[in-house]
């Protein structure tokens, strides 16, 4: 049985670079359009001030948030650069999840658009920001198709147990199941330990490895 934390996931980049301004200023010449690819050195934008800004790494431009002869207020994002090719997927979890997971704990990743094509990873970090707790996950084939802002599903593997008896989590209603037994039914109490998503371990319980579990049908 694999015990996993779920999550939804949103891809990021580790390396961006934004260009505000302390003090009010005018958009003279842009060297740019978004979605330009640029080299280190390669000129952005100039200011009125003659203040010229250069890509400080290779990278794509994805946002270009003022246009020439525009005037630009302290602290607004003119423009912003990323490194597209150094991606990770970062996850809030609740807290009863973020504390079961550890770094280098094995993760899945799906696409919602590519539900066949399974990616693997790792958990790279986990912290708290404003009261959330986030996971960042190392995956290995985010191809050039991935982007920023994108979501996937995400499980962390927090637990693996071998030789574990297992009932369907569909058959379980307020800490019971109802089992077809002699032609029929009992309700037996059940104490579940680890839950996968779809199946629940079974700690204590009159239950045998054979026995019918009457599940809820989905209306």
């Amino acid at each position: 049985m694999v015990e996993a934390i779920y999550g939804l996931g949103k891809v990021k980049t580790d390396n961006f670079y934004e260009i505000k301004l302390g003090v009010i200023n005018t958009v003279q010449e842009l060297y740019v359009r978004e979605g330009d690819k640029v080299s280190q050195g390669d000129k952005l934008v100039r200011m009125e001030s003659n203040t010229v800004f250069r890509a400080p790494f290779d990278g794509t431009v994805t946002l270009i948030a003022f246009r020439e002869s525009q005037s630009v207020f302290p602290q607004q994002t003119i423009l912003r650069l990323e490194d597209l090719t150094n991606k990770y997927i970062e996850v809030s979890l609740e807290q009863q999840g973020a504390l079961r997971v550890q770094k280098g704990q094995p993760v899945r990743v799906v696409f919602e658009s590519v539900r066949g094509n399974v990616l693997n990873g790792q958990v790279d970090s986990i912290f708290p920001r404003n009261d959330e707790f986030l996971v960042h996950v190392r995956v290995k084939g985010l191809g050039d198709n991935v982007l920023p802002g994108m979501t996937a599903d995400v499980s962390i593997e927090v637990g693996h147990k071998e030789n574990v008896l297992l009932v369907p989590l569909s058959g379980i209603s307020s800490g019971r199941v109802r089992v077809r037994r002699d032609d029929r039914t009992v309700v037996v109490p059940l104490k579940i330990g680890g839950v996968d998503g779809n199946w629940a371990e079974v700690v204590e319980g009159d239950i045998q490895a054979g026995d019918q579990i009457i599940v809820q049908r989905m209306k």
